[in-house]
């Protein structure tokens, strides 16, 4: 897949695990669903890996919001808006177990979705806990982490 295709393979995860959050909808229902309105050559792929976003994202869901948490200084999870938080699990979910995706290209294409889809200030804060989230990864500090893939 070309860089245009992830990106659109990100924003399809995001409004997956948006359906999912809001409604419980499931995210391959939702993945099925966008297909029927997208005519593309390159469509099956950019299903794939948002689907395979979606899925890393919901299964580490507890881990990604604890390192969202443990970074948001002096904010609860409650007052980080919900596409913020989508963002960042799609975004650490890509960081930490997609192993063909450059951290950097993960952290700046969640910064340019951010800036797309959610709030003014929103690409900094979400730039900021994926620089340390990432950080925190090089020098070893994320090791002890229980993750699912």
């Amino acid at each position: 897949m070309n860089r245009k295709e992830k990106r659109q393979a990100r924003i399809s995860a995001l409004q997956a695990l948006y359906a999912w959050e809001l409604a419980a909808n499931d995210p391959g229902g939702t993945l099925a669903y966008l297909t029927q309105w997208t005519e593309n050559d390159s469509l099956p792929d950019v299903i794939s890996y948002a689907g395979k976003l979606s899925r890393l994202a919901i299964k580490n869901v507890t881990l990604c919001d604890e390192l969202i948490q443990k970074r948001s200084k002096n904010w609860e999870m409650g007052r980080i808006t919900l596409v913020d938080k989508l963002i960042l699990r799609i975004a650490i979910a890509e960081l930490l177990f997609v192993e063909d995706i450059p951290p950097k290209v993960s952290i700046s294409e969640a910064v340019e979705i951010a800036k797309e889809f959610s709030t003014d200030d929103s690409s900094a804060f979400i730039n900021g806990i994926l620089d340390s989230v990432f950080n925190d990864q090089q020098t070893g500090k994320l090791s002890g982490i229980s993750v699912s893939e």
